[in-house]
């Protein structure tokens, strides 16, 4: 893989830029318009609308921003070195990364482990029963926390077999990949976590569409155009099917179409967090320069550095979603609780930045010999999920990120490495 880049052609909606400008954009002005102007079926949380005004506004010149650092001529993840050029993280390596990965599975899931009949407990029932067998499993912010390293066991072996193309897959991997994969599903069901299942298919996904023989020829290749709308779709049905297990034994009592109740919660998922975000900047005092949400992970971490950050900053539990929200729809959307951590002027510098680097790390993707390549998928869950969290500065997402940083700082030319 040595050699000039060999820049693929990619898929026209794995761009940052057509991403933010043709898709992040008209959605949010049509979510606007759907609630301020055509007065769709959308809920607030006790029925404060705060999604309008200078608060949409500010939201706006967010994504312009964002917008604009897609568009920099700058290649911030350019390698020209050849040494540093055709690498890939060694075996060993993400052998590691899955055996963590299952290691905090195992521990998250332990007592269920040990008592199969809760199992049944949590698939068959929606309501009461469930909720309360979860709620005696409660996970630990330490060992359990390492399921996280899940998707980046994923996106390693997506790198894997479709980028490096090298030897075949040790058993040991295949194996963590089945095991990985059931109790990801498994997780997203019992525990309503569907993003993990999302996030697991978007990576693999991104590397199998860019790279496979496979997706570049036949029927797979017509069809990929249209990609983003057979996507929506899935994402309709698998969430759809966990909303099932989740609520609907609730929710059936007043309504009666399933898929239209699906599409309005949906979407409304999506409108309730820019109505929080909204809100927290429309009747809060900010900027806090908590970073609380900004960098969330670190006031999750969960030895000496957690505690210490909410110590310096005196991060309390906010009243807020108690008295204008609700604790359900808690995602405070990734535009707007960045401009309540840092205040606009250092906001509209992070978008900008963020969209420098998500269009840096396409290029990088693009050319199948720089191991930054390994990046984009964190910056296309970030766009994609911009509108309900800040997912860069998530705590779900900092194991991921760490993760791929050491597998680039490992990775060595595969002749070098022998099967590694």
């Amino acid at each position: 893989m040595n050699g000039p880049p060999e820049r693929r052609s990619m898929p026209w909606y794995f761009s940052p830029r057509v991403l933010v400008i043709a898709g992040l954009l008209p959605a949010y002005l049509a979510i606007w318009l759907a609630n301020e102007v055509f007065e769709f079926r959308l809920s607030t949380a006790k029925g404060f609308n705060f999604f309008h005004g200078d608060a949409f506004l500010a939201g706006l010149g967010g994504l312009l921003a964002l917008a604009y650092g897609t568009l920099l001529p700058v290649h911030v993840f350019n390698i020209r070195d050849p040494r540093r050029r055709g690498l890939a993280p060694p075996i060993w390596f993400i052998q590691a990364v899955g055996l963590l990965a299952l290691i905090g599975y195992l521990y998250w899931f332990k007592d269920i482990i040990l008592h199969p009949g809760e199992w049944l407990a949590l698939i068959k029932n929606a309501g009461a029963s469930s909720y309360a067998v979860r709620g005696n499993l409660e996970r630990s912010a330490g060992i359990a926390s390492l399921a996280s390293l899940g998707i980046a066991f994923f996106a390693l072996v997506a790198h894997r077999i479709w980028v490096v193309r090298a030897t075949p897959l040790p058993l040991s991997i295949k194996a963590m990949t089945v095991l990985l994969a059931i109790f990801t599903l498994f997780r997203s069901f019992a525990w309503a976590e569907r993003l993990a299942v999302f996030e697991s298919l978007f990576v693999v996904g991104l590397f199998w569409l860019g790279f496979s023989d496979r997706a570049g020829r036949g029927w797979i290749a017509r069809i990929k155009p249209a990609m983003p709308a057979i996507a929506l779709l899935g994402v309709v049905v698998i969430f759809g099917a966990g909303e099932y297990f989740r609520s609907w034994s609730h929710y059936s009592n007043y309504e009666t179409d399933y898929w239209g109740f699906i599409g309005q919660r949906l979407v409304n998922y999506y409108f309730q967090a820019l109505n929080t975000g909204a809100g927290m900047i429309s009747v809060l005092d900010w900027p806090t320069y908590q970073f609380s949400h900004t960098l969330e992970w670190l006031h999750k971490f969960p030895v000496l550095l957690g505690p210490i950050t909410r110590y310096l900053t005196q991060a309390e539990p906010n009243f807020y979603l108690e008295r204008y929200g609700d604790p359900e729809f808690n995602n405070p959307s990734g535009l707007f609780s960045v401009l309540y951590d840092v205040g606009v002027a250092p906001a509209i510098a992070i978008f900008a930045l963020t969209g420098l680097l998500a269009q840096s790390a396409f290029r990088a993707f693009q050319d199948r010999a720089n191991i930054m390549g390994l990046f984009f998928p964190v910056f296309f869950l970030a766009l994609i999920e911009l509108f309900r969290y800040w997912y860069l500065g998530n705590s779900r997402s900092f194991l991921f990120v760490l993760a791929l940083v050491f597998a680039a700082m490992l990775a060595r030319p595969l002749n070098a490495m022998g099967r590694a």
